[in-house]
């Protein structure tokens, strides 16, 4: 085996003293072409960090540099060339050092092996004795960066934005979904126009998603946000599409003590009353009424201002609402008022009084 093969095994403990230990059976992966495919050397009884082709020699120009940028915060680049279950082996001019998995990645790690030979921008953390031990991390930097781009973000995040993102995390209330480094919420109810018991119904972690942003809160560090209000609104044409005495095909979404809640299409929803249901006083709405059952329903009423939508079991005479009577005795009034002056005004009315009386 040549000397290149040597590497610096993970500590047990970051802060643990440079004392010997029992010999670790953990391995690294080697892919350097001057190496084998297994080291065989135990952790423990490495000698100091080497340089390639000296093995009892740490280059104090190397160590230096790597001190410099701990004590300064800077970047170093190395090479990862192993790696074993605790983490990964580098090589940094010449000096091999250790980043424990969770050092390199803010996610966890499925394929350790798809880092090797591959070189990427570290943090010192530690330097033990004469370079012993050197631990780097990783996630230091993306954490930066990711701050960063969510400072970025905040600044130019506003209301009613149109934003792409990716499901972060999913909860019983909502999901919450990374826009540019920044998390918002999507409430349950926002989702989508169709009822949705839970989020996982509906998304799928990492899935990609264009939102709407309804709030911003807290310097942009709290956003509140929309799928459903991207959706098309199907109360904007619902007095031409449902007209008053419709007869129509839904299905029950549920029944409860107001009576059945029927869909007409996602996003439509009306109410059957349990008065109107015709059923027997000892019989069970619910039973009668059972969630997705398909239901012939009869439109009575339509207020779009407050979306309710009443209904009736099909064949229900159908009778007009107030606001609709009164909205035809404004037409009558300027009808007559065109026509005819006051005094044919004043007897129509009073036919449309008789009229009314006698129903």
């Amino acid at each position: 085996m040549s000397d290149t093969s040597k590497l610096i095994a993970p500590p047990e403990e970051m802060e643990a003293a440079d004392q010997p230990a029992a010999p670790s059976a953990e391995r690294a992966v080697i892919v350097d072409a001057g190496a084998e495919a297994m080291a065989e050397t135990p952790s423990e009884t490495l000698p100091e960090a080497t340089a390639a082709g000296e093995p009892d020699a740490a280059p104090s120009s190397a160590l230096d540099a790597l001190r410099k940028a701990r004590d300064q915060r800077g970047t170093v680049d190395g090479r990862v060339f192993g790696w074993n279950p605790g983490g990964f082996h580098v090589v940094i001019d010449g000096l091999a050092a250790f980043v424990p998995r969770s050092e390199m990645e803010l996610e966890p790690i499925a394929d350790p092996e798809a880092y090797l030979d591959k070189t990427f921008a570290f943090r010192v953390l530690k330097i033990q004795g004469k370079g012993r031990r050197i631990v780097l991390s990783r996630t230091a930097l993306l954490r930066e960066e990711q701050e960063k781009q969510a400072t970025a973000t905040v600044a130019k995040l506003r209301v009613n934005d149109v934003v792409t993102g990716r499901v972060s995390s999913l909860t019983d209330f909502g999901a919450f979904v990374d826009v540019g480094g920044v998390e918002g919420l999507v409430h349950v109810s926002e989702i989508s126009r169709q009822r949705i018991n839970k989020p996982a119904d509906a998304l799928q972690l990492g899935q990609e998603v264009t939102v709407k942003v309804l709030k911003v809160e807290k310097g942009g560090r709290r956003l509140s946000l929309s799928i459903k209000a991207l959706e098309p609104d199907p109360w904007r044409e619902i007095k031409e599409k449902y007209p008053e005495g419709a007869v129509v095909i839904g299905k029950v979404e549920r029944t409860d003590k107001p009576g059945a809640f029927i869909q007409l299409e996602p996003g439509l929803v009306g109410l059957l009353p349990t008065s109107e249901m015709g059923l027997p006083r000892e019989a069970i709405p619910a039973r009668a009424y059972p969630v997705g059952k398909e239901v012939k329903v009869q439109v009575v009423g339509i207020d779009p201002k407050r979306r309710r939508i009443s209904l009736a079991p099909e064949g229900s005479r159908v009778e007009g609402t107030r606001g609709d009577y009164q909205a035809y005795l404004k037409q009558q009034r300027r009808d007559i008022e065109s026509a005819g002056g006051l005094g044919a005004m004043a007897a129509a009315l009073s036919k449309l009084k008789g009229d009314r009386d006698q129903h």
